[in-house]
């Protein structure tokens, strides 16, 4: 059974304010230390998932990345050295609202290309100051980016983050196969582990975003848009906004071509060129060919397994009669 906290309530010294949000994994809730009167999140793993060690140690995964990054431009951990009557997280209350909810106000238009170059600049110092500290992200999306009162952005959610030399961590059957689609590199849809180039990709993916007002890839589910991010490049940005100076129109395909070997190498590769876009040589932007779609030959799988089932249970039906007869 999950236990919920009412406002008022404490927990060690701290006072529930109210929760701001609650999924199958975790509750969250703005609360005050008592001790400092500062405001701060504390994340609560769900009772019934105490139990199963795969999901307690993301929890003490995301507990150590915590504690390892210090970031102006990312969510930071509190209190990690405290002892504690329960397990929970204690982090950094951001005041702003999500990037999600800056391009939905924006929408149907873009944001401004200097807006964008100076939210993506932020987004992607932030992320290779984590590489360097062995931290791949691998959920970079407009949810995950607050943007804080004064302008600036901080990195939320280090909940399904890699540390590198970590052991790989399944649950519920899942592999390591995490992220959100519209965002996720073609290698972390196969299952691979995603690291610095899954979080290019992604970084590449937001700015395309905010540069068209839409992601590259739509389709009428969540199969199909995964199926287009694995089995095509997405088309040219110059599509959609024409407009975009052509040098940086080459950062944004490059950054999220489907062969990772043909994307930039880390992130601060990538920032070089966005710093300096006078000097990115413009590159006519070639697609790779579309690699053949496994759907038609699945179609063709189950329908084969299905008509093997259907002339198994007609003949059992037959022999059945058979037996009938030959018994009477």
């Amino acid at each position: 059974m999950t236990i919920t906290y009412a406002p008022g309530a404490r927990v060690d010294h701290y006072e529930i304010i109210k929760m701001l949000g609650h999924g199958g994994m975790s509750r969250v809730y703005l609360a005050v230390d008592v001790k400092t009167q500062q405001q701060v999140v504390l994340k609560f793993l769900n009772e019934d998932l105490l139990g199963n060690i795969a999901v307690f140690e993301r929890y003490q995964r995301e507990a150590e990345i915590g504690s390892r990054i210090n970031h102006p431009h990312v969510q930071h951990m509190l209190n990690t050295g405290e002892e504690r009557s329960d397990q929970y997280l204690v982090m950094e209350y951001i005041q702003g609202r999500t990037l999600r909810a800056v391009l939905e106000d924006a929408a149907p238009n873009t944001l401004p290309i200097g807006e964008t170059l100076r939210l993506t600049l932020q987004i992607g110092e932030a992320l290779a100051y984590c590489h360097e500290h062995g931290v791949f992200h691998r959920d970079i999306k407009p949810e995950n980016i607050m943007m804080q009162e004064d302008g600036n952005i901080k990195i939320i959610d280090f909940g399904v983050a890699l540390l590198e030399g970590a052991r790989r961590v399944t649950w519920r059957g899942l592999t390591g196969t995490v992220g959100t689609p519209d965002y996720m590199s073609p290698e972390q849809l196969k299952g691979e582990r995603g690291t610095a180039s899954a979080d290019v990709y992604a970084v590449g993916i937001m700015l395309y975003e905010m540069l068209c007002g839409r992601t590259p890839f739509d389709g009428e589910n969540v199969f199909a848009v995964m199926n287009q991010h694995v089995s095509q490049d997405p088309p040219s940005i110059l599509t959609c906004n024409p407009d975009i100076p052509q040098e940086l129109a080459t950062v944004v395909m490059k950054a999220i071509r489907r062969d990772p070997q043909k994307r930039y190498k880390s992130m601060n590769d990538m920032l070089y060129d966005l710093k300096n876009l006078e000097h990115v040589k413009p590159v006519p932007y070639q697609p790779d060919k579309p690699q053949a779609s496994n759907t038609l030959q699945e179609f063709r799988l189950a329908g084969i397994i299905i008509l093997i089932i259907l002339v198994v249970v007609i003949a059992l039906g037959f022999f059945a009669q058979y037996m009938h007869h030959a018994v009477h």
